[in-house]
């Protein structure tokens, strides 16, 4: 089989961090204008990508002399918005590149993320994989209503039983579940929709999913954890390319 390259993009920082500023930078259309983002997308597809990455962190930047002045002031990591709605409009001008976004599985609840997830794979056709982090910064933590950082192990202990909730959840729904029979009004099996009654350290949830299994089955899961930690945790849970390569075959033909 012949060896063949796959591209990513990340675009994490488009717009901000100096790069408006950049010659050949959009003039007077500035971050968070949706229509740059298009643009990005279907120069990505034209250009054979594979993906485009959206890195994200939720709190602006505050270690640089205890204050947030100089990372409002000149553009460090901020703004930055949830971009699974941009995502979706994106989606809507291709036909085949993909699209990695961000949630950090210390503050999210697995119901919430699993369901979201589902819904944009539903929109993008399979097009959608997830990268799971588990936050870095006390900034972060502050806005969800923590004094501190957790503790590394315990951040990735709770990142584990986030993805066990997740798959779960995932397969809670048979793919063959729905029905939608005309004549006898049928819509579901309700034997092939099942409750995953997770009771856990960090969650407690009851499922299944409210939604109807995506094409995927399950996003593409990218983790880029560079602790021993961070690896263990790749290695049992992350697909990366590899896996968005075969799940999305189709990608150049």
């Amino acid at each position: 089989m012949k060896a063949q390259m796959h591209l990513a993009i990340d675009v994490s920082w488009t717009q901000v961090e100096t790069t408006w500023r950049e010659p050949g930078a959009r003039v007077g259309s500035h971050y968070p204008d949706i229509g740059l983002f298009e643009d990005i997308a279907r120069v990505a597809e034209r250009g054979l990508l594979d993906l485009i990455f959206f890195g994200d962190s939720t709190g602006i930047p505050n270690t640089w002399k205890g204050s947030i002045e100089d990372a409002v002031r000149f553009g460090v990591a901020w703004p930055r918005l949830d971009m699974s709605p941009w995502i979706t409009a994106m989606s809507r001008v291709t036909s085949h590149v993909g699209f990695g976004l961000t949630y950090a599985s210390t503050f999210m609840h697995p119901f919430y993320v699993a369901r979201l997830l589902n819904s944009l794979d539903h929109i993008t056709n399979g097009r959608i994989a997830f990268n799971v982090i588990t936050s870095q910064r006390k900034a972060d933590a502050e806005n969800y209503g923590f004094d501190e950082l957790m503790e590394h192990g315990q951040r990735y202990d709770r990142m584990d039983e986030f993805m066990d909730v997740c798959k779960a959840l995932w397969a809670s729904v048979d793919p063959d579940a729905f029905e939608w029979n005309r004549a006898t009004g049928l819509v579901a099996n309700p034997a092939k929709v099942r409750a995953i009654n997770h009771a856990g350290r960090f969650f407690k949830v009851k499922g299944p999913l409210s939604v109807p299994p995506s094409p995927q089955g399950y996003p593409v899961l990218i983790q880029a954890g560079s602790s021993g930690r961070g690896k263990a945790f790749a290695a049992r849970w992350a697909q990366g390319l590899a896996q968005w390569s075969r799940t999305r075959g189709d990608l150049h033909g």
